[in-house]
C-alpha cells in the first residue's frame, strides 16, 4: 500500500506523537500536527484524513468527545492501556502498541510496534520507512499483543512509584512481586479479550526491560487504565489480583 495515501494529522504531540510524526515525515507522509489549541479543524474537515490519536489515557475521553461525528475507518487510537471500553462506539476503527521508549533525543527501539485495523498496513509500511519498525496483525494477534502489553505497563509504572526504584532496582530487588503484578494483569486481560496467555510474555518482558533498567518514576499515572483496570476486570471474572490491589492501596487509588 503506497504510503502516500493520505494525510496524517497526529492528535497530541508527546513523546509517542513526536516520535511517530517524524517517522511518518521521512518517509514521506504530510503529517500535520493536532494540539488542544490547533489543527482540529482542519483534521476533523479532511475527508481522507487520517486521525493517529497518541494523547496520554487520561486525556482520551475527552478527544473522543471531539470526535463525534468522523469516521472511525479515518481514526487509529495509539494508547497502551485498556482503552476498549472508550472505543466501544467507534466500531472498524484502528489501534496501535508502540514498543519503543522515547525521552527527548533518547530512542529504543524495544521490538516492532503492532497495528491493527483498516489503516495498519499503511502505518507499519510508512513508519517502518521512517525508522520505527512496526507490524499489521490481525485482530487476534492484536488482542495477544493487547494483553501483554498490559503486563509490561503494568509492572513498568506503579511498583517503580511505590518502591522509588528504577526498572532495574526493581527486578534486582522484588523480581518475585514483579512477575506476580505481570501475571495478574496478563491473566485478567487474555481473559477479557479472548485469547491465551504465553509462557513466553515473562521472559520477553525481561529481554524488553533490560535496555531500559535506567526508567524509574516517582509518581504512578493512568492507574485508571493500568494496574487499576486490571483490578476491575480480575472483580468482575472472579480472577486474584492481589498482589496489584496492594500496590494500589499503597498510594491511595481509589478506581
Amino acid at each position: 500500500m503506497s504510503t502516500d495515501a493520505a494525510r496524517i494529522f497526529v492528535v497530541g504531540m508527546g513523546e509517542v506523537g513526536r516520535r511517530l510524526g517524524s517517522a511518518l515525515t521521512a518517509a514521506g507522509v504530510e503529517v500535520v500536527p493536532v494540539t488542544r489549541t490547533s489543527g482540529w479543524k482542519e483534521a476533523v474537515a479532511d475527508p481522507e484524513g487520517v486521525l493517529v490519536v497518541c494523547v496520554r489515557e487520561e486525556a482520551l475521553p475527552e478527544v473522543v468527545g471531539c470526535l463525534e461525528g468522523v469516521s472511525p475507518q479515518r481514526l487509529v487510537f495509539v494508547q497502551n492501556g485498556w482503552i476498549r471500553p472508550l472505543l466501544a462506539n467507534l466500531p472498524g476503527c484502528s489501534r496501535g502498541l508502540v514498543w519503543f521508549t522515547s525521552k527527548g533525543d533518547f530512542f529504543r527501539v524495544l521490538r516492532p510496534s503492532v497495528f491493527s485495523g483498516a489503516k495498519a498496513e499503511f502505518l507499519a509500511t510508512a513508519l517502518g520507512r521512517g525508522g520505527v519498525p512496526s507490524a499489521a496483525v490481525g485482530e487476534n494477534a492484536f488482542a495477544s499483543a493487547e494483553a501483554e502489553k498490559m503486563g509490561f505497563n503494568c509492572v513498568v509504572g506503579l511498583p517503580l512509584a511505590v518502591h522509588q526504584a528504577s526498572l532495574g532496582e526493581y527486578l534486582d530487588r522484588h523480581r518475585e512481586e514483579a512477575e506476580i503484578v505481570f501475571g495478574e494483569a496478563v491473566a485478567v486481560t487474555s481473559r477479557a479479550v479472548g485469547t491465551t496467555r504465553s509462557a513466553r510474555w515473562w521472559g520477553d518482558f525481561l529481554n524488553a526491560a533490560e535496555p531500559i533498567a535506567w526508567v524509574r518514576t516517582s509518581t504512578a499515572k493512568a492507574l485508571e487504565y493500568r494496574n487499576g483496570a486490571v483490578l476491575r476486570l480480575a472483580h468482575e471474572f472472579g480472577l486474584p489480583a492481589p498482589v496489584n490491589q496492594r500496590l494500589l492501596d499503597a498510594v491511595g487509588f481509589r478506581g
